[in-house]
């Protein structure tokens, strides 16, 4: 079993000055920061800008194959009027009152295929592992692939994000990608074998984006896993027109620490393959998370200090570019298992 405790400590060389944040003011007391986080929220949300009002899910299944002791069901459900999202679910054949977590796929076009079983990289399958753990999974397609009937495999070149932006000028696709999550959290919960009060989530890159969102604005998830996303704005393309856009860098007032205090007092593991990684993998990219991801935790801390959680915000950082080595695997579900755990409820959520 890992050392979570040791996921919280930052390096001996961590360097508190090496990156200047905006200021994030959290507390002293936790009723103090309780009405600074509401400000903050709305200040992001402002920022994120509103789409459509919710509508019935009216879920549907498609298909559903079997692998042995677990089940993939292929479902699509309504997030926007007449506008549906696909999304597989996976879980053990056998279980009742499971802990469940929606799993955001990368940027591939395999899209929810490949943390439901196809990746090259098994290390990266999610959906599978979890589910062969005692997990339900909902693995949903991101808009940037297909978006009310508009299906792009070269999704780079934006014609789903074009549209969702004419659809919805007010909106930004991060704004998009926030709704679709907390959409699919509510079909999640919806799921007869799947006990609402253990709800996480888990990504790798473009995935790992929307968790650090779908933690700080969705209470319903207990614990997450953000692999390789690139925390801070400046680490990655977080001004593409399918995220922010390039209005981020006019508010100097809002970066990522903001997000991760937001998440407090729920559990959240930041992955970082680092920045300039001493040795990758063949095939990999650098990583997007890197030292100075420290800078981000440590300004968030405080706030879970405050409800006396300071141990469910964590970082590991592999530095062996941009994907989740073997050896390290069994953090995340070490992760999984003491916040949400696949039995019986954990202490640390009875608790909480």
């Amino acid at each position: 079993m890992t050392n979570l405790d040791r996921l919280t400590m930052p390096p001996s060389d961590y360097d508190p000055n090496a990156i200047q944040l905006p200021p994030l003011q959290i507390g002293p007391s936790l009723a103090q920061w309780e009405q600074q986080r509401q400000v903050l929220r709305g200040r992001w949300l402002e920022f994120l800008g509103h789409g459509p009002e919710q509508v019935p899910l009216e879920p549907q299944i498609l298909s559903e194959q079997h692998f042995g002791d677990v089940s993939r069901t292929l479902v699509s459900y309504q997030v926007e009027d007449g506008c549906r999202v696909e999304a597989y679910v996976m879980q053990p054949t056998d279980g009742e009152c499971l802990p469940a977590v929606l799993v955001l796929h990368p940027t591939t076009s395999q899209t929810i295929e490949s943390p439901a079983g196809t990746d090259t990289r098994p290390s990266l399958r999610f959906s599978v592992n979890l589910a062969r753990r005692g997990y339900v999974t909902v693995t949903p397609r991101n808009y940037l692939w297909q978006y009310r009937g508009v299906a792009d495999e070269r999704w780079h070149e934006s014609q789903t994000t074009r549209l969702l932006l004419e659809t919805w000028p007010q909106w930004t696709g991060m704004g998009k990608m926030l709704w679709d999550c907390i959409r699919a959290t509510d079909y999640m919960a919806t799921l007869e074998n799947v006990d609402p009060r253990r709800l996480g989530c888990a990504g790798h890159s473009l995935g790992a984006k929307e968790v650090l969102y779908a933690m700080a604005f969705d209470p319903r998830l207990r614990a997450g896993l953000s692999c390789e996303g690139g925390v801070g704005i400046s680490f990655s393309n977080w001004d593409a027109p399918w995220y922010l856009g390039k209005r981020i860098h006019t508010r100097p007032d809002l970066d990522h620490h903001q997000l991760l205090a937001l998440a407090a007092s729920r559990a959240l593991l930041i992955i970082g393959g680092g920045a300039e990684p001493g040795r990758r993998a063949e095939g990999t990219s650098p990583g997007a998370d890197g030292p100075l991801t420290w800078n981000y935790l440590e300004a968030a801390r405080p706030a879970y200090a405050l409800y006396g959680t300071s141990n469910a915000l964590g970082y590991l950082l592999h530095d062996e570019g941009h994907y989740l080595p073997p050896q390290h695997e069994h953090v995340v579900y070490d992760w999984f298992e003491h916040f949400l755990g696949a039995g019986e409820p954990t202490a640390w959520h009875r608790e909480t």
